[in-house]
């Protein structure tokens, strides 16, 4: 990398940490993109060199933050030795939320601004630029079983954990998050049990 190139990564980071920042403590709705210049020393027209608009470095920033995640996840499995499909769905599950469970700022940034469009995309890292949605296709081919509409199905799964944990994790309601985790795996398992199909699909 050259150094026009690094000072200018240096610059895009400083933007994206400003505003990370900024979203967690005051909202995006509070947040200008001034604001956002001014918290990383730059001048305002800078911004506009790297991102669109507020909104544009919002994506970036869960895009960015939500591909660690599920590296991370996809990572842990590998190595967990999971064999069913329902375990190893419940697996990524699990370690996603431990990982936000220790970073509630980042939890409260993704819970409310996480749009399905963004997920569908989210990169994993060493698996040849595969996204979200290829490994759990991944999952569910190696499992050869059947399902009907298995993007509704993820979509579901996906809601389900988003809404139930912010709760519970962040208000501790309706429970505390230890003891929401097993009706939650229960409802994920019930969820892949709705979908699955004898009939081969396409046929």
């Amino acid at each position: 990398m050259g150094k026009l190139d690094e000072k200018k990564k240096i610059k895009q980071e400083a933007l994206l940490s400003s505003a990370f920042k900024l979203f967690t403590e005051k909202g995006i709705n509070n947040t200008s993109i001034a604001d956002i210049a001014s918290s990383a020393k730059l001048a305002k027209g800078t911004f506009y060199l790297y991102f669109k608009d507020k909104y544009d470095i919002r994506d970036r920033l869960i895009t960015k933050h939500g591909n660690r995640l599920f590296e991370n996840a996809n990572l842990a499995l590998e190595k967990s030795g999971c064999q069913t499909l329902e375990d190893c769905v419940i697996f990524i599950a699990d370690n996603v939320i431990g990982q936000l469970d220790q970073n509630q700022a980042l939890l409260k940034f993704i819970s409310k601004n996480l749009s399905w469009a963004i997920f569908a995309n989210i990169r994993i890292a060493g698996k040849d630029n595969m996204n979200c949605m290829d490994i759990f296709e991944e999952l569910i081919n190696k499992s050869g079983r059947s399902f009907k509409d298995k993007d509704l199905m993820i979509f579901m799964i996906v809601e389900l954990v988003n809404s139930t944990c912010y709760s519970a994790v962040i208000y501790k309601s309706p429970v505390a998050l230890e003891e929401l985790k097993p009706a939650l795996y229960e409802t994920i398992r019930g969820i892949i049990a709705q979908f699955e199909t004898t009939v081969p699909v396409g046929v």
